[in-house]
């Protein structure tokens, strides 16, 4: 398990998450993407960004190939 230590742009309160999720950004570096513990005002949902290596990004999708959906099992 990989942990990563997030800031929220909004609050700059720091949080820790356990395998984030990766994205692929449009300028085509990859960043951990993660929604904030807490929401913003009047209920906004608030996400955390946190640039990240290309070897991060694979061993996601290598991740998601090794684990089986719910669908695939039935």
């Amino acid at each position: 398990m990989e942990t990563v230590t997030m800031t929220c742009m909004t609050t700059k309160q720091k949080f820790d998450v356990e395998n984030p999720t990766v994205i692929r950004l449009k300028n085509g570096r990859y960043a951990y993407r993660v929604r904030c513990p807490w929401d913003g005002k009047n209920g906004k949902e608030l996400y955390a960004f946190k640039f990240c290596s290309t070897a991060a990004y694979q061993k996601q999708q290598e991740r998601k190939e090794e684990s089986p959906t719910n669908s695939d099992a039935e």
